[in-house]
């Protein structure tokens, strides 16, 4: 991991604006673009962990006991992903000083030398900008030389010496691929001449589909000591750390480079339309091997899917923003393992019985959180310069990238945020009685922005006369002909009014009919009847046909008219045809 120029941005020297009618308000120096913000809460937490610059754990004795233990392979990644982000140099120096004491006990425990846990230690040394040939008075590079396999099949091969299986306790070797990762990475660091051996072991271990194995071959003596086709299963994590580190290795091969472009490739195949990794198993989609992914995509250029697993990666940090939430606010930055280890940690209020699960993932996650999207400029919170007391108040929130979360307060209320990487808007309600209040935006790593905004007390308002609204007899609906069953027929009142709507509906023949014989034609009533509709409702109106028009009716349709009247409203009248049902 090369040292770099922190990506953590300081914008210094920003006032508040105040404007006629809007109070603008952007966040003092330290302010940070969202990527940064995350990262600089993931590696506050990180470094809290630290006892005296290692990471210690816990484990049962025989009697339940818990014994304490200096976890410092751990403690090396730690200090990995703080040189990954950059700026925190002062931190990984420290660390490896911490470290170096204590690292021949680290690689050579109980008569066995773990070559790997030399060759992670080396790497330590170096990122820290200290001699590998004499950290903590062990020479880790002559370590690590005299456990590389110096002839074929296993040419380059690097190997634990002294390791027996704890359960038949014959010979045996656990060192990895990632181990053999990590040993080429370190001896191309220090220009040894096994450095060119290792890689190309390190590379036979990639299959043709682009991944690489987890597991060196057990046989050292088969002839065939690299990945096999059909038979070695994929481990992403394994791709992913082997990824970082060849980009990682200074003079690397151009053969190194092509297994890079097709590490990259294969893993971009393995990615989930969120954005994360599923490793399979009991393991599932887990930040740890997101994380990882997402590191090892954007070292490779493939930004894109990257920040796509990065922001999965944000969805699981902790970031309990005081007062909106405050069950984890202690543990603000670090990084669940998966989405069920952080909905238990809060169920039980605390991470105490996940600590060592969230360390790991944290460390292996932060460079990846250092990718999310930013925000639309530095964070900023604006509102009305004033407001009547008790009213409901805009707050626009902006510099919250997308998924970034926030916590907005405006004096005693509070409402949490969710970034869109443009201007949110978040509405609180003001107190009542004058007074200038604070507003304020504050994001996971403590960084914020403040405004203020002035409640006023309006006037009592004069009693308002309402006006009485104006009689309405609503509207007659029907069919062009309407049946007559057992001398009755319905018609339709609709109320499109604020007020109830009432009347008298009046149907009569629209022309002159003969209602009984031997009498002149003349115009006749056929049905009256008063009605009341509720404003914005429509009702059925059953009318009698009276006996004069019964006898028309018998003689087949008639013609008529419905007029809706009442004293004071507009009339209104529907003309149909009235038939008798047979």
């Amino acid at each position: 991991m090369s040292h770099r120029t922190s990506r953590v941005s300081v914008l210094a020297g920003i006032a508040a604006l105040t404007l006629t009618t809007l109070v603008v308000a952007t966040a003092p120096a330290q302010a940070h673009p969202a990527g940064d913000r995350a990262v600089t809460a993931g590696a506050t937490w990180l470094e809290a962990q630290l006892t005296d610059g290692l990471v210690t754990g816990h484990y049962p004795d025989e009697n339940g006991d818990p014994v304490t233990y200096t976890d410092h392979g751990l403690t090396a990644d730690v200090a990995f992903a703080l040189d990954e982000v950059g700026g925190y140099d002062a931190e990984v120096a420290a660390i490896a000083d911490a470290v170096a004491p204590e690292v021949q006990g680290w690689y050579d425990s109980y008569g066995t030398i773990y070559t790997g846990s030399a060759a992670k230690a080396t790497v330590l040394a170096q990122v820290a900008g200290q001699d590998p040939t004499s950290f903590g008075g062990q020479d880790l590079q002559a370590v690590v030389e005299g456990n590389v396999a110096a002839s074929a099949p296993i040419l380059g091969r690097v190997q634990n010496v002294g390791e027996t299986d704890w359960q038949t306790q014959e010979p045996a070797d656990s060192l990895n691929v990632i181990s053999q990762g990590w040993a080429a990475r370190a001896l191309a660091g220090q220009g040894s001449a096994l450095a060119d051996e290792v890689e190309a072991f390190l590379l036979d271990q990639q299959c043709d589909a682009g991944f690489f194995r987890y597991g060196l071959t057990e046989d050292k003596t088969a002839p065939e000591q690299g990945c096999v086709d059909g038979v070695d299963t994929a481990h992403l994590d394994t791709t992913a750390l082997t990824v970082v580190n060849l980009l990682a290795t200074p003079s690397r091969s151009a053969r190194a480079d092509a297994a890079v472009q097709d590490a990259v490739a294969w893993l971009e195949t393995q990615q989930a339309a969120d954005g994360s990794f599923d490793v399979g198993g009991t393991e599932g989609v887990n930040a740890n091997t997101t994380g990882l992914a997402a590191w090892a995509l954007a070292e490779a250029g493939r930004t894109a899917t990257a920040v796509e697993a990065a922001s999965w990666v944000r969805g699981l940090q902790v970031a309990d923003i005081a007062p909106c939430s405050t069950v984890l606010a202690a543990e603000n930055g670090a990084v669940a393992y998966d989405a069920e280890a952080l909905a238990s940690s809060r169920t039980a209020k605390s991470i105490t019985m996940l600590r060592d699960q969230f360390r790991r993932t944290t460390a292996q996650a932060l460079p990846a959180l250092a990718l999310v999207p930013a925000g639309n400029g530095p964070l900023g919170v604006q509102v009305p310069a004033t407001a009547p007391e008790k009213s409901a108040v805009s707050v626009t929130v902006s510099g919250l990238g997308a998924g970034e979360p926030g916590c907005v307060t405006l004096g005693t209320a509070a409402k949490p945020v969710l970034g869109t990487g443009g201007d949110v808007t978040v509405v609180l309600g003001l107190s009542a009685g004058a007074a200038t209040y604070p507003v304020k935006v504050t994001a996971v790593d403590g960084s914020s922005a403040t405004a203020t905004v002035t409640a006023t007390v309006l006037p009592a308002p004069a009693p308002s006369v309402q006006p009485v609204p104006a009689p309405s007899v609503g509207d007659v609906v029907t069919k062009r002909l309407v049946k007559v069953r057992k001398n009755r027929f319905a018609l339709k009142v609709a109320c499109e009014a604020t007020a109830p709507c009432e009347g008298r509906i009046l149907v009569r023949s629209k022309g002159k009919v003969v209602a009984k014989p031997g009498q002149r034609a003349r115009r006749i009533v056929v049905a009256k009847k008063s009605y009341a509709v509720a404003p914005g409702q429509t009702r059925k109106v059953v009318l009698q046909v009276r006996k004069p028009a019964r006898r028309v009716l018998a003689a087949g349709k008639v013609k008529v008219r419905a007029v809706a009247a009442a004293p004071g409203a507009r009339r209104t009248t529907e003309t149909f045809w009235l038939k008798k049902a047979r």
